[in-house]
């Protein structure tokens, strides 16, 4: 390794350091700190913001990589490293530091802002901070690329190389295929939901939750389970990644799906290797904010709704759920948590419809960012999308635009990730069963380390050695296809509702 590589090493190591600080100011906000600490913890965290951002645009790290560019000899880890690095002190050199930590007390200031209006289902009390989070992200595109359309901008800090029109196009073909397995399954004889109404007391739910973590193996000697307004996972180093859930007494699935999909994001995390020489570096990240939702939704949908995981582990929860699971069997249960129904939450959405709540929300961040939709106008411009795309009715903004703790963040074009990673987790599943045929009997004998297993070896180890494009393609054999997430529904909802 060249010694101008082991000193670009040591630079980022000391934004990572720095950034986790951050992460950990950041986790305490949302679960432990109290209400009234919020406006010295926003002070605390654009400081934290201000002082990566200093570190992150060092002058000896461009120095550096010009040192580093000219050389012929570099390994492949090296050349991968500084890609990723190149391509971070780009962004970061063209924030002006005053921007940096006003952005970060303004998102602290926003979530607080949101976390009230959400429990007060008050829109336009957080309207402000979202009209300033919006212009705050106006500007972040502008610094990036004042030449390219802002939302474009945006979606590929997530998704890199992705557009808004190329998104467009792969959400036209997904769109068109759930709305007809929809129409097929509103067709025919409905599945009963056996969940909805039984009262679960939330440290009965924490037991499941726990017991759940186990099976999937989430070592909780580098991580830890706690509660928030929204279930999130937060890497605050190597060895230490922790996720929140929250608990609906009258839906205990919810906290049961959540768990599952957080470990899922936990999971990968903790099994990005990229060798001791890179360790809390750059090239210890994810590569893409899509393939780590591939991950969660993974092993919340495909591996925790299937028969086959139930066929073990429902009489363990049966035991804990105790009276209030009374009147359910595996198979009942199964059908219950996989039961497709246009609904308000996108979190506690079924696979079929999930993808459409996304759907709604690009094209409400597309018309925000074009400049066709003002804030003033989202809860209209969302219920009426509901009302087209699920043929739903918002009874409120809790229920409706201030569900979700993302656009407080300033985390505009992050949720066409979730939608696209649904589409990497078919694929990588179907590479997956070819590699290992008898996958389903192994998880139905309670089995499910192989498919961690897998995905360590394909998928995790690598962090962000790869872009999504290429690791898809490396895993899979060919470049992301909307198809394989099809196959997956057509198969799954065909054997449920037997359509």
């Amino acid at each position: 390794m060249h010694k101008e590589t082991q000193r670009l090493i040591e630079l980022d190591r000391e934004h990572t350091l720095i950034a986790h600080i951050g992460a950990l100011l950041g986790w305490d906000q949302e679960t432990y700190m109290p209400p009234r600490a919020i406006e010295e913890r926003s002070s605390q965290l654009a400081l934290i913001e201000g002082l990566a951002h200093e570190k992150a645009v060092n002058p000896e790290i461009g120095e550096l990589l010009a040192a580093l560019e000219a050389k012929t000899d570099l390994s492949d880890d090296e050349r991968a490293y500084i890609r990723v690095v190149r391509r971070d002190y780009d962004r970061e050199v063209k924030f002006p530091q005053e921007f940096v930590t006003e952005y970060a007390k303004a998102a602290s200031m926003s979530q607080a802002a949101w976390a009230e209006a959400k429990r007060k289902s008050d829109f336009a009390a957080f309207r402000p901070h979202l009209e300033r989070m919006v212009e705050l992200n106006r500007q972040k595109a502008a610094y990036l690329n004042p030449s390219a359309k802002p939302y474009d901008v945006l979606l590929d800090l997530f998704e890199p190389g992705s557009t808004q029109e190329s998104i467009a196009r792969v959400f036209s073909v997904m769109k068109a295929y759930l709305v007809d397995i929809l129409e097929k399954i509103r067709s025919v004889p409905q599945v009963a939901d056996l969940c909805s109404g039984r009262r679960v007391d939330p440290a009965v739910q924490e037991k499941i939750s726990r017991y759940l973590m186990k099976v999937l193996q989430y070592d909780r000697e580098r991580g830890r389970l706690d509660v928030s307004a929204h279930p999130f996972t937060t890497t605050l180093g190597a060895d230490d990644v922790r996720i929140t859930t929250r608990y609906v007494e009258d839906y205990f699935p919810s906290s049961l799906f959540s768990t599952m999909h957080e470990s899922g994001h936990a999971l990968y995390e903790l099994g990005i290797d990229p060798g001791p020489e890179f360790r809390g570096t750059k090239l210890a990240d994810a590569a893409s904010m899509a393939i780590h939702e591939s991950q969660s939704r993974m092993w919340e949908n495909i591996v925790g709704r299937s028969e086959a995981f139930w066929q073990k582990h429902f009489p363990a929860i049966s035991a804990l759920l105790g009276e209030a699971g009374e009147g359910m069997d595996c198979v009942s249960f199964v059908k219950s948590v996989n039961k497709v129904e246009p609904s308000l939450i996108r979190t506690e959405a079924d696979e079929v419809t999930y993808g459409l709540h996304v759907i709604a929300r690009f094209e409400i961040e597309s018309a925000l960012f074009d400049g066709t939709l003002k804030v003033e106008d989202i809860p209209a411009a969302w219920n009426e999308k509901y009302r087209t795309l699920l043929g739903v009715e918002v009874p409120d903004d809790r229920r409706g635009c201030l569900q979700d703790v993302h656009w407080s963040m300033g985390a505009f074009g992050y949720f066409p990730s979730y939608a696209l990673g649904n589409l990497y987790a078919a694929q990588f599943w179907a590479a997956l069963t070819i590699e290992v045929p008898d996958i389903e009997a192994q998880i139905a004998a309670g089995d499910t380390s192989m498919v961690l297993s897998w995905l360590r070896q394909k998928v995790h180890v690598h962090g962000s050695r790869y872009q999504p494009g290429e690791l898809v393609q490396k895993v899979t054999g060919s470049p992301l296809d909307p198809v394989w997430f099809e196959k997956y529904l057509r198969a799954k909802y065909s054997r449920i509702y037997g359509f």
